[in-house]
């Protein structure tokens, strides 16, 4: 047996890599953007494409103007009901018959319904695109919204709406979202909840369906092995005699946003529990936000990244949490700035102090030069990894269509990102963050709680909770 010999066994020979220290960053990978075909039918659907014949597959994404801030009032829950029916029927086939068919193509089929669009996801190999798009066509415009079906599918969001009050996380970032927008529809979570999903019915159903199923101002977002005219030609001879659906909304409007309300902190009970979810937060800004990039660079900071302020804070110094993490949710409208995380109840209202702290003492002095390029670095180096597989790019692509995004906005994503300052940062949290009037909401054990929090927060609002500890 031959033997390593004293340089094997304590490290790499003379002339090998140098394992002693981290290796130096490699350059930066390229960002390889997709050339984008546009086209656009008199019905005034929209057919966005991006060839890449890598693979054989394709990403189909149908992006309707249907999401939950289009659904009249008191019938909150509605975009999400009728997203997951499609499929439970359609274009005289049964819902078995449906599920059969998709199962034959070797196909993925997913809805999302959100506050601003509903999405039809379809992923395939390209050699059945044609019977993919015949599928996307019945769904999308020929759903059966058979009445048992409809009552089936309703009683299951209504059983997951109970299962839900027994998730405190759950609990505790649909208090928070209601405390932070009141009556706008942003302060309900985008599937509704029990009382307005109670109400719904085929009629509510197939009205929404009729109403916000339609051409006008919706898009096909298509990436992968395609040839891009006959992939118009195909989509056309679907979807090309389309009708109905509504430029916009004419009752379901959000509402109006008002200022942040600041209070108490709400305490919902969940009696004997050992651990506490805290959350706290406030109206945050749109994705058109003048300050859009800053705000990015300033949560990376401040709780979205493992390295940030308070993850550090929470986490690493003081072992309270596996995790603590801020976020701004960008819609078309300013969503929520949200600041969350789980600890032992015996450190919940000092957790809830340290949060508030790191964000107000970010607010007083512009973060230093160590602290920006991390932030920038998380934000651009990763990027090109987001654009390696077709329902990726088909995913970037739908951000654009969403949000009205400029035809260039990746390509100067990085751009955008590297020319932040660290003054500009101070100035764009300043502008929408104030620990003050943020809305703070603890999920826990109110006996345990109640005085803790009382005595560094002053009044708390005790409300009584759901499900087991």
């Amino acid at each position: 047996m031959t033997g390593t010999g004293e340089a094997g066994a304590r490290g790499a020979p003379a002339g090998s890599v140098d394992r002693s220290g981290a290796p130096s960053a490699g350059p930066l990978r390229p960002l390889t953007l997709p050339e984008l075909r546009r086209f656009e039918f008199t019905n005034g659907l929209r057919l966005i494409v991006a060839e890449d014949h890598q693979l054989p597959e394709v990403s189909l994404r149908l992006v309707l103007e249907a999401g939950a801030t289009a659904e009249p009032r008191g019938q909150e829950g509605v975009a999400e009901l009728t997203g997951r029916l499609l499929t439970e029927g359609a274009a005289g086939r049964s819902a078995g018959e449906v599920a059969s068919w998709l199962d034959r193509l070797g196909a993925g089929f997913s809805v999302s319904a959100g506050y601003d669009v509903s999405i039809l996801s379809l992923h395939t190999l390209s050699d059945v695109l044609e019977g993919a798009l015949d599928f996307l066509a019945a769904v999308a415009r020929h759903p059966s919204f058979e009445p048992a079906e409809v009552e089936r599918v309703r009683g299951e969001r209504l059983d997951e709406i109970d299962r839900d009050l027994d998730r405190p996380e759950v609990v505790a970032d649909s208090a928070l979202i209601r405390a932070v927008y009141g009556g706008h529809r942003y302060g309900t979570p985008a599937a509704g909840d029990r009382p307005t999903v109670e109400r719904l019915g085929r009629e509510q159903v197939a009205a929404f369906h009729r109403r916000r199923y339609g051409p006008s101002g919706a898009a096909l977002v298509a990436c992968g092995a395609v040839d891009a005219a006959a992939l118009r030609d195909a989509v056309e001879a679907r979807f090309g005699d389309w009708t109905g659906g509504e430029a916009f909304p004419s009752d379901g409007a959000p509402g109006a946003i008002g200022a942040p309300v600041p209070g108490s902190v709400l305490l919902v009970d969940r009696p004997s529990s050992a651990q506490a979810e805290i959350r706290l937060g406030t109206v945050g800004a749109a994705y058109a936000d003048a300050a859009f990039f800053e705000l990015l660079v300033g949560n990376a900071i401040l709780g979205g990244l493992f390295n940030s302020r308070v993850n550090m804070n929470l986490r690493e110094e003081r072992g309270w949490t596996y995790g603590a993490r801020t976020s701004f949710h960008f819609r078309r409208e300013a969503g929520p700035f949200v600041g969350q995380t789980a600890v032992e109840t015996g450190v919940a209202a000092e957790a809830l102090s340290e949060f508030l702290r790191e964000t107000a003492q970010l607010l007083e002095e512009a973060p230093g030069e160590d602290e920006m390029e991390l932030a920038r670095n998380s934000l651009v180096l990763s990027l090109p990894r987001q654009f390696e597989t077709a329902s990726q790019v088909s995913s970037k692509l739908v951000t654009q269509v969403v949000y009205d995004l400029p035809n260039d906005y990746w390509a100067r994503y990085r751009a955008r990102i590297e020319a932040v300052t660290a003054s500009g940062v101070l100035e764009a949290l300043r502008g929408h963050l104030d620990p003050a009037e943020m809305a703070q909401v603890v999920v826990g054990d109110a006996g345990a709680l109640e005085g803790d929090l009382e005595g560094r927060f002053g009044d708390v609002d005790v409300r009584a909770g759901a499900g087991r500890a």
